[in-house]
């Protein structure tokens, strides 16, 4: 049974690169690149790079919805297509030989009432044949804030397991059906403790609270500082940490954790595999350009250097 990767948002990516950024003149860029993108996707694709193929399921419309899955094709991506009245979304990347990255993400297209009933519809009957489920992304935009809460109940009843990665009220509605994993980044954390976690002590109390809620795992990324993992009635509390490496990019560094996580979950029953496989997928995502993989021997002395240690006390 593969997994079935839920992408409700997905885009075109395209990465404009440039010596430097000059307000108010003319920007002229070195390169343009563009692939199938969305946080989905991102997962879909790491996954089948770790061997542990999954089935996707995004919405997709217009023209560049056709390039999307022309370039999901292109890769050997298993994907069932939606088909959406308005096109699919192109999130920019600019990325200057110096200074910081940027990102520019349109707010479309939208769903309409029907279309995200169907949509909906479809991915229940998807899930019943698939685990773990894992719903990755935003929600398409028009769609009920509850879309994913609605998903993680329907994958229950047919007692498959939910993987959760998105943020705001979809992730707060969601928590409350009690996915088997969600994986927020430390921003992510304190949205959904509805206060400032200004320090280690405070985030660490947020994520064991956020276990209870769910009864299940929770993954809490931290970027340069690695993972926590915890699952309260196992009493697993885990920190991950990577030998320090210079990121080249940002850009779904995120998702790659998790589909790091999602497959070491499906070769073994170690947690702390998991963390320590879900963290060097995560790192090594920082160490090519966005929408590249990188060497077997890059993700592997990666890997070797990630030290996963217990946190409870």
């Amino acid at each position: 049974m593969r997994p079935l990767v839920v992408s409700l948002n997905p885009a075109i990516d395209a990465e404009w690169r440039l010596p430097r950024i000059l307000p108010e003149e003319k920007n002229e860029l070195t390169s343009d690149r563009r692939w199938p993108g969305g946080k989905g996707v991102n997962v879909a694709r790491w996954l089948n790079w770790l061997g542990q193929p999954a089935h996707l399921f995004l919405p997709l419309g217009g023209s560049t919805g056709d390039e999307l899955a022309a370039g999901l094709t292109r890769e050997k991506l298993e994907f069932t297509r939606f088909e959406l009245r308005q096109p699919t979304r192109v999130n920019v990347v600019v990325t200057p030989d110096e200074g910081p990255q940027y990102r520019f993400n349109p707010t479309w297209p939208r769903v309409s009432g029907d279309e995200a009933t169907r949509l909906r519809n479809q991915v229940a009957a998807l899930a019943a044949a698939a685990d773990p489920v894992i719903l990755s992304g935003t929600l398409a935009f028009g769609a009920p804030p509850d879309t994913y809460a609605r998903l993680v109940r329907s994958a229950a009843r047919a007692g498959r397991r939910t993987v959760l990665d998105c943020d705001r009220q979809p992730f707060a509605l969601a928590v409350r059906e009690r996915p088997w994993l969600v994986k927020p980044n430390e921003f992510e954390l304190a949205e959904w403790a509805r206060k400032p976690l200004s320090d280690t002590a405070s985030r660490l109390k947020a994520a064991r609270e956020l276990a209870m809620a769910t009864g299940g795992w929770v993954i809490v990324s931290r970027g340069s500082r690695g993972a926590w993992m915890l699952h309260v009635e196992k009493q697993v509390e885990l920190s991950a940490i990577p030998a320090a490496v210079r990121p080249r990019n940002r850009v779904g560094a995120g998702d790659a954790l998790l589909a790091g996580a999602v497959a070491a979950v499906l070769r073994t029953d170690d947690p702390a595999e998991w963390l320590r496989a879900a963290v060097a997928t995560g790192t090594a995502a920082t160490q090519v350009p966005p929408g590249e993989l990188p060497s077997r021997a890059l993700w592997n002395r990666i890997h070797k250097s990630v030290r996963v240690r217990s946190i409870r006390g």
